[in-house]
């Protein structure tokens, strides 16, 4: 195969992989990815449900098949990226796997690998919410002539990576308190999806009171969330309001001409 061919193949596939839009192909193939990480994550949470043990063969095939596509995944993004100038090179390479999303993705393909010497690091897989946030990379063609509508989508970016960030911080927080409570509170966090109605009511600061932690690290995650939800309940609102006021205000001038 020729140099040129060769490159040209590497610079398809690169686009495929990290330029969603760039074709329909892209799209779909990231799409499968986004659905494999879905199923990958959701399968995890509902794996440690109780009554769902039965169940363990189907997870376990799940997480073979799932982390089977991620690992040819990482290998291939790996070999592409010298198309990108900047990660050409022994140097551009090691900066490539300094990148978040690398480090993301190794850190979850290390928590698979390294169960089979019965080492219990499941809780990074969690990380994989992070890789689905480049959905946000998607644009709508949509044009809306509302005011309302208008805002939203000049702000979508703000306002996706406002929401993105806040479930990311969810699941995030679910399982590391799953792990931190479940030894002193098997009944109250039971498993992942239970521990994550403690997490959103704790986030949006509503807290019920039907669960709170009891170790010390818990309650020092449990004051950093609440904290955390206070800052972003916050943020969309300020974004809207600043917005419409800039809207009005064009508005208002638009009729004065």
């Amino acid at each position: 195969m020729k140099k040129k061919q060769y490159h040209r193949i590497l610079t398809d596939i690169y686009a495929i992989l990290e330029i969603p839009s760039s074709s329909k192909k892209a799209k779909y193939i990231n799409y499968f990815l986004f659905f494999v990480i879905a199923v990958s994550i959701f399968s995890f949470f509902i794996s440690t449900v109780k009554q769902y043990h039965i169940y363990n063969d189907i997870f376990n095939l799940i997480e073979l098949i799932a982390f089977s596509v991620f690992s040819v995944e990482f290998v291939v993004r790996f070999v592409v990226s010298g198309v990108n100038k900047k990660y050409s090179g022994i140097k551009g390479k090691l900066k490539y796997l300094k990148n978040p999303f690398t480090i993301i993705d190794m850190l979850v393909l290390v928590s698979f690998y390294i169960s089979v010497f019965d080492i219990d690091l499941l809780f990074l897989r969690v990380f994989m919410v992070f890789r689905i946030l480049k959905l946000l990379r998607y644009e709508s063609k949509n044009h809306f002539d509302i005011l309302l509508w208008q805002i939203i989508k000049q702000n979508r970016e703000k306002f996706y990576a406002v929401f993105g960030l806040s479930i990311g911080i969810v699941l995030i927080a679910s399982p590391v308190m799953y792990y931190l409570e479940r030894a002193s509170q098997p009944e109250v966090f039971s498993s992942i999806p239970q521990t994550i109605w403690w997490s959103i009511v704790t986030f949006t600061t509503v807290g019920y009171g039907d669960m709170y932690p009891i170790s010390s690290l818990g309650k020092v995650l449990a004051s950093f969330l609440s904290v955390l939800g206070i800052t972003f309940y916050t943020i969309p609102g300020a974004i809207f309001i600043a917005a419409l006021l800039d809207k009005l205000k064009d508005t208002k001038l638009k009729g004065k001409r």
